[in-house]
């Protein structure tokens, strides 16, 4: 169930006590050609010793909270929230942290929905990375980014607005990350009736 290889830094333990807690994600895989750009920041990620991303759909009412990074501001473009684990850092800790830093908000996990495995291609080679997809619900504070550095915008928008017009924005865009956030957020949203 967890393959050591494919989490890098995170704790086999954790991981399974995130399914006692939170359920038992579906797996899935999925496969991207990146350009260039986002095979540098990829393989920034991995030389760093992560090769992995704790992504959060956060319910706020009947809308999700979603972000805009600067590299696509202005496109139309958002997606759900996501980060990282540090180095000796739970699961749940990192997805509660960074979605702090992105979105400003606390939020309360809910679900453990997804664990997707991605192929990232490059013109060097493959790179493996990882998705833990959650369900959260908002608990509170001000849809503002605390990483002004990394987040140009939070929002909320209607399942509706993601599988739609945004989806069809990140399949137009050329980039090999949206290809996969795109199939993230379908996904996702298949599995979620909001039932849980």
């Amino acid at each position: 169930m967890f393959d050591r290889t494919m989490l890098t830094g995170l704790d086999p333990r954790d991981y399974l006590q995130m399914i006692e807690k939170y359920g038992k994600p579906d797996r899935l895989s999925f496969a991207a050609d990146f350009l260039d750009f986002e095979c540098e920041l990829v393989q920034r990620s991995a030389a760093k010793g992560r090769n992995h991303d704790i992504t959060c759909f956060i319910r706020k009412g009947s809308e999700f909270i979603v972000i805009q990074k600067h590299d696509y501001a202005g496109t139309g473009i958002y997606r759900a929230p996501s980060g990282g684990a540090y180095p000796g850092e739970s699961i749940e800790e990192a997805a509660l942290r960074e979605m702090y830093e992105e979105t400003g908000t606390e939020v309360k996990l809910k679900e453990f929905v997804l664990d997707l495995s991605l192929n990232v291609r490059c013109s060097s080679g493959l790179i493996p990375w990882r998705s833990l997809v959650f369900l959260a619900d908002y608990v509170a504070g001000e849809l503002n980014p605390i990483d002004t550095y990394e987040i140009a915008e939070v929002t909320t928008m209607t399942r509706k607005q993601l599988l739609e017009e945004v989806n069809e924005l990140m399949k137009q865009s050329g980039w090999g990350g949206f290809a996969y956030r795109a199939f993230l957020t379908k996904s996702f949203f298949e599995r979620y009736d909001g039932s849980f």
